[in-house]
């Protein structure tokens, strides 16, 4: 069993690789020429939609605005849910309200995407996978450890398949500018990222019917779900993932059912921390009685800091930089900050409590000193390659036009099945460690 584990499981080297092969795949995401985007639009990815709740209406929404994919069929079992898909895509695909499988049966489907509950993942990927359908899956992609070797199984049996998992930062290009900042020593030493996720919300749906509630409200039963680590951590453990460009080594957690009594399952509150190969430490909170905080994730180096968030799916940041502290140990191989950045960071805008707009847009409002200062420090940014100037779109909408056109082009995804693997292995450990009250290593990983 062990044996096997270390076969199946991502080893660090994979993952390092993964997260180093970012950089080029968003090239060529950005760069696509237009004799190839015109192919693609005269050959559209004929896909089915598993799952029409509220997430795979979101995806949707954003796919009606696609032409390099067709959407032939819709499949829900909920009623409900599928008039409401049916709205969302408006071309008028075919239906299936009662077994997925006979989406799958389709020769005319080439691709699915499952934003279906969390349990429903692996059975629905491993069965696409078999049928030879490109496969597009939510997040968190597994929901126990004992399925991440049969889903690497399956894809090695179908290594022409592409496999996607939907971690949406990856596709926004202030994420990618803020990673880029990050890997080129912009921040200098990173050691923490803080984030959290807070609301003021139950969380939960209303239900017409009581024999429905466990399919409305399957987020509180843990039968079928991951708690808050699993439907909102999943994404900020990526990006803690790609800012260290490694998976923990360990975590530590406290959950409970504190303010919600209302007998739900899962924790209405979560703080985690994990470790990291290099001392590194990422810090999470979710709640759910206060929103103060909303979400965000904050990214600290001994040269700056990110504040960054997706925001409702538009994503905005903020570079903070700051002078190395006296002694400090040395960040060697990295870019110095500018004579001229590193002494605004001191006089000015943080003596103002401004930073350094991390965005694809100009300012076009009459510029007041400081504001000149921080269209300086931005324009210095993008004349050294760090950051691109370039639109951001809805990163929903990017990371299913890039499905399409991994699918076309034989693309590596951003958001691959070693980060899916790396993501759920998170959560997985997070939800382990605060039910047991213990801290939880990761299993040992191999360099073959």
């Amino acid at each position: 069993m062990q044996n096997s584990r270390r076969k199946n499981s991502i080893n660090r080297r994979s993952f390092l690789k993964s997260s180093a092969l970012i950089a080029a795949s968003v090239a060529t995401h950005t760069g696509t020429s237009g004799i190839i985007r015109a192919q693609n639009l005269q050959n559209p990815v004929v896909y089915a939609l598993i799952g029409s709740g509220s997430q795979g209406r979101n995806h949707l929404r954003n796919l009606a605005t696609l032409k390099n994919g067709h959407c032939a069929v819709l499949c829900d079992t909920y009623e409900v849910n599928l008039k409401k898909g049916l709205q969302a895509i408006g071309n008028n695909p075919e239906i299936e309200s009662q077994d997925y499988r006979r989406v799958l049966d389709r020769k005319d489907v080439e691709a699915v995407f499952i934003t279906t509950p969390y349990y429903l993942h692996v059975p629905m990927m491993l069965d696409a996978i078999s049928a030879g359908k490109h496969v597009f899956v939510e997040k968190c992609m597994m929901k126990t450890e004992k399925e991440i070797p049969l889903v690497y199984d399956a894809a090695k049996e179908h290594p022409e398949l592409i496999i996607q998992v939907g971690l949406q930062r990856r596709y926004s290009n202030i994420y990618q500018n803020a990673m880029k900042m990050i890997h080129t020593g912009i921040l200098g030493k990173v050691m923490t990222v803080r984030a959290q996720w807070h609301r003021n919300t139950n969380w939960r749906r209303p239900v017409p019917d009581p024999r429905f509630e466990k399919t409305i409200n399957w987020r509180m039963y843990r039968e079928f779900s991951g708690g808050l680590m699993a439907e909102l951590g999943s994404h900020m453990a990526d990006v803690a993932n790609w800012a260290f460009q490694s998976e923990p080594v360990a975590v530590t957690g406290i959950g409970g059912n504190d303010y919600w009594k209302d007998g739900r399952e899962i924790f209405d509150n979560v703080a985690v921390i994990y470790e990291y190969s290099k001392g590194q430490k990422f810090l999470f909170s979710a709640i759910g009685h206060n929103r103060h905080l909303d979400f965000s994730e904050t990214i600290l180096g001994d040269k700056g800091t990110i504040e960054i968030t997706l925001g409702r799916n538009d994503p905005r940041a903020t570079f903070f930089p700051q002078k190395l502290a006296p002694g400090a140990p040395s960040s060697s191989g990295f870019k110095n900050i500018p004579k001229e950045l590193d002494w605004m960071a001191g006089a000015t805008i943080l003596e103002r409590e401004k930073g350094i707009p991390i965005s694809p847009s100009t300012l076009t409002e009459e510029q007041g000193f400081v504001s000149q200062e921080i269209e300086y420090a931005r324009r210095w940014l993008i004349d050294m390659g760090i950051m691109d100037f370039e639109k951001e779109r809805n990163p929903i909408q990017a990371e299913d036009e890039h499905f399409f056109e991994c699918i076309r082009q034989g693309n590596k995804p951003l958001a691959d099945l070693d980060i899916g693997a790396a993501d759920s292995r998170a959560v997985i450990y997070a939800n382990r460690a605060m039910d047991k009250k213990t801290r939880i290593t990761w299993p040992l990983q191999t360099d073959a």
